[in-house]
This record gives structure tokens, sequence and C-alpha cells, in this order.
């Protein structure tokens, strides 16, 4: 706690930073951290969504510009990692024909759509200033979320920040699971659509039989 009062500008630009990336990291407790000592005027609460907001946006660019390295290639092999379905790329893609742009808006609240759809925004049409333009806003009303909602908690934001680790940990072991089950299930219906057509391949046709006039 004393390092992290000590160096919170620090650790919430970091934290954001790393938190955009979709890696699994605390940022938002940092976030709510940080504003509880805002709370306590330790900090700026103007500074900490400021910082917040520039490294969310500066890993934001990442995804955006993940097109230009490969978007479909880097798609595929975050499929294969995350055990999705073969294709989420052609998902990712009718995302951006059905909502276009606003899926800017939704991806930075939902890192499943930034993931997927964010790498195939410029070749949909989705133009770095638009990005630009509906990408700062939502990050910084994100920022300013989680940093309100440790204003707000104040100095009990460390018990909140417990319960929601231990949810998180629940959330992630009950996510586990149901990839594992679904993967098994999608497996057994392949084995099992590979069998059929393996067996009408090699069943005998039956002759069709024409009535007499």
């Amino acid at each position: 706690m004393a390092w992290l009062l000590q160096h919170t500008y620090a650790a919430v630009f970091v934290s954001t930073l790393i938190d955009a990336t979709a890696i699994p990291f605390p940022g938002r407790i940092v976030l709510a951290a940080a504003g509880a000592f805002a709370a306590a005027g330790n900090t700026s609460a103007l500074a900490l969504i400021a910082l917040g907001t520039g490294g969310v946006v500066l890993a934001d660019h990442l995804w955006y510009f993940a097109g230009a390295l490969g978007g479909g290639r880097l798609l595929r092999l975050y499929c294969r990692l995350t055990f999705s379905s073969p294709d989420c790329e052609p998902h990712a893609a009718g995302w951006l024909r059905r909502f276009g742009s606003l899926v800017i808006v939704v991806g930075r609240f939902v890192a499943v759509v930034r993931v997927f759809a964010w790498p195939l925004a410029r070749e949909h049409g989705v133009g770095y200033l638009t990005f630009v333009l509906l990408d700062v806003p939502a990050a910084l009303a994100w920022t300013a979320l989680w940093v309100g909602l440790g204003w707000l908690l104040g100095v009990g934001w460390a018990e909140a920040s417990a319960e929601v680790r231990w949810m998180g940990i629940g959330l992630a072991c009950a996510a586990v699971l149901v990839v594992v089950v679904v993967r098994l299930r999608r497996r057994a219906l392949t084995r099992r659509t590979g069998s059929g057509a393996r067996a009408s391949r090699g069943s005998p046709a039956i002759p069709r039989v024409r009535p007499r006039p």
C-alpha cells in the first residue's frame, strides 16, 4: 500500500496500459485504489483520469493497427489460444458490417469485441480519425468510472477489492469449466458427424421404384 501510494500516478498509467492489452491484469483494482487515495486527498482525481485515459488509448492503438500486421493471422492465432470457434474471424467481420464504427465504443468496455473486431476495423471502413474520436471519450468514461468507484468507496475499497478478487477467481474457474465443456461437446459432435457421414457413404443406395401408370 505504501509503495502504491508513493507511485500512484506511474502505477495507474502502466496498469491501464497493460489492462487494455486484454492480458489478465487487475488494472481496474489499481484505478479504484487510486480513486480512494484521491478521496483521501493524497492524489488528484483529474490527473489519475488523464493518465489512465492516456494509457488506455495508447494500448487501444495496438489493437487498431494490428490489422496492418496481419489481423487475420492474429485472430486465428488468438482463436486457437482461447479455444474459440474457428469461425471467430467471420463473426468479427460480421460485427463490423452490422454495427460499423459502434464496435469501437463497445470494444472499449468488452474485451472480446476489442480483440476480435478492432484489428479488422480499418479494412472495414473505420478510419483513424473516427477511431480516435470514438475511442478517446470511451476511454475517458471507462477510466473515470473506475476512479470514481474508488472515490465513492473510499477507505472501504480494500474490502471491496478483496471481494472482487474472489469473485474474479470464481468466475475465471467457471469460465475455464465452460470452455472445456464446450470444447469437448464440439469435439464429440464433430466425431459423431464424421461417423454419420462415413456410415452414409458406406451404406448401399436404395433404388427408387417408379409407380406404374
